[in-house]
C-alpha cells in the first residue's frame, strides 16, 4: 500500500529561502530515498524560482496547485511561482514521490501583494493651491503618474505627495492620480472647482405635470448665483423659484427639502407658500411621490467632466431612486401635514447644460 508523509515547513514570509536537512534515521522506513537536503519553499510576492534539494533522485514532484510549476533535474526540483496579485497569501503542497509510490510533501507559501492608494483619500478642494501626503504601503515598485500637468506626486518611502496648483481657468477641472505596479492599477481622484467656477445661466430639460398629471420633456431657464454667506448659493427656475442651496468645493451643490422658493398672495392678506421637495425619479400619474420635510436632499454633483449632473444623496428607498426635485404648495412657510394644499411643479429626471 503506498504511504506518504507530510513535513510541514513554517517558513517566514519575508525569507526567500531556508535551508533545512533530515537525517533518513528520522524518516520511517517506507520513506528511505526521499530525503530532504535543502528546501527553499519561501517566495516573496514578485515570485521566481527556488530550490529543494533532495538526498537522491525522485521519481515525481509536483505541486497541488497550478500556480507553483515543478521542474525536476535529478536530485534537484526548481520551483517557480509567477507575481501573485492577490492581497491574500497563498500556500500550496509540493509532492515528492519515490518509484515505490510511497511520497512526502513540503508546504510552500507566497506571500500576497500589498498595493494601492488610500481608500477614502479622494481630494476633494476649491480653487486654491493645495498639497496632501498619503500613506501608501507597497511590497512591489510603483509608478506614480497624474492625468493633468496641475497635479504632481511625488514618492518617497511609503508616502506619497500630492501637489494641486491653483485654479484659475475659471471652470471645474477634474484629474486622477494613478499608480501602476505588475500589471495592477489603482487611482485616486482630485477634483478642484469653487461656487465662482458655476456661477452663471443653464438650460435645463426635464419631465414636468400637464394639466391631466402626465409628464412631457420641457425645458426651463436656470440662473445659478452666489447669494450672502461662505459657499451659499441660489438656484433660480424660470426667474420664478430661488432655491437657497449649499455648495461644497470640489463636490457640488447639496439642495435640500423644506426651503421656500416663492410666496404667492392668493387673496389679500393670505399667501401659499412654494416648498423644495425631493423626488422620485419614476414619479408619474399613478405614482406622484415626492418627500415632504427638512432633512433630505438631492446633490447637483461635478461628473468626471466638470459638468454638473443631478444625483441622489441619500438613500431613500429600496426600490427607488430621488434625484430629482419640485415644488409643493402649503398655507404656511413650513411643510407641516396640515397645511399642505398640493403639488405645485416636478422636475423629473432633470439634466442641466450651460449656456454659451
Amino acid at each position: 500500500m503506498k504511504k506518504y508523509i507530510s513535513i510541514f515547513m513554517l517558513v517566514a514570509a519575508a525569507v526567500l529561502g531556508t535551508a533545512c536537512s533530515n537525517d533518513n534515521n528520522e524518516l520511517p522506513e517506507y520513506a528511505v530515498g526521499l530525503n530532504v537536503v535543502k528546501a527553499q519553499t519561501a517566495f516573496n510576492v514578485v515570485g521566481g524560482t527556488n530550490e529543494v534539494k533532495m538526498a537522491s533522485e525522485p521519481a515525481q514532484a509536483y505541486a497541488q496547485d497550478a500556480w507553483l510549476t515543478v521542474t525536476k533535474k535529478a536530485e534537484t526540483l526548481l520551483l517557480t511561482a509567477a507575481t501573485n496579485t492577490s492581497p491574500q497569501t497563498r500556500n500550496t503542497l509540493l509532492v515528492i514521490k519515490n518509484v515505490q509510490g510511497d511520497s512526502i510533501t513540503l508546504n510552500v507559501q507566497q506571500e500576497g501583494i500589498t498595493f494601492g492608494l488610500p481608500a477614502g483619500e479622494d481630494i476633494f478642494t476649491d480653487d486654491k493651491a493645495v498639497q496632501k501626503t498619503l500613506i501608501a504601503t507597497a511590497n512591489v515598485p510603483v509608478t506614480y503618474v497624474t492625468t493633468g500637468d496641475w497635479i504632481s506626486v511625488e514618492q518617497k518611502g511609503n508616502e506619497v505627495g500630492v501637489k494641486v496648483t491653483e485654479n484659475t481657468t475659471g471652470k471645474a477641472r477634474v484629474g486622477w492620480v494613478i499608480a501602476k505596479a505588475v500589471g495592477l492599477v489603482d487611482s485616486l481622484k482630485v477634483v478642484q472647482a469653487s461656487l465662482t467656477d458655476f456661477v452663471g445661466e443653464y438650460k435645463q430639460t426635464a419631465k414636468m405635470r400637464n394639466a391631466d398629471r402626465t409628464l412631457s420633456e420641457r425645458t426651463s431657464d436656470v440662473r445659478i448665483e452666489a447669494a450672502t454667506g461662505t459657499n451659499k448659493a441660489n438656484f433660480i427656475v424660470d426667474n420664478k423659484y430661488t432655491w437657497s442651496v449649499d455648495f461644497i468645493p470640489g463636490k457640488g451643490f447639496k439642495m435640500t427639502n423644506g426651503k421656500v422658493v416663492a410666496k404667492n398672495e392668493v387673496q389679500t392678506g393670505v399667501y401659499e407658500y412654494l416648498i423644495s421637495v425631493v423626488v422620485a425619479d419614476d414619479f408619474s400619474k399613478e405614482h406622484e411621490t415626492a418627500i415632504n420635510g427638512t432633512q433630505e436632499s438631492i446633490l447637483l454633483a461635478i461628473d468626471d467632466a466638470g459638468n454638473l449632473v443631478f444625483k441622489e444623496a441619500q438613500k431613500l428607498a429600496s426600490e427607488q431612486t430621488f434625484s430629482s426635485y419640485g415644488w409643493n404648495r402649503f398655507s404656511d412657510s413650513k411643510p407641516v401635514m396640515g397645511a399642505y394644499r398640493g403639488i405645485g411643479e416636478v422636475y423629473v429626471q432633470p439634466r442641466l447644460t450651460r449656456k454659451s
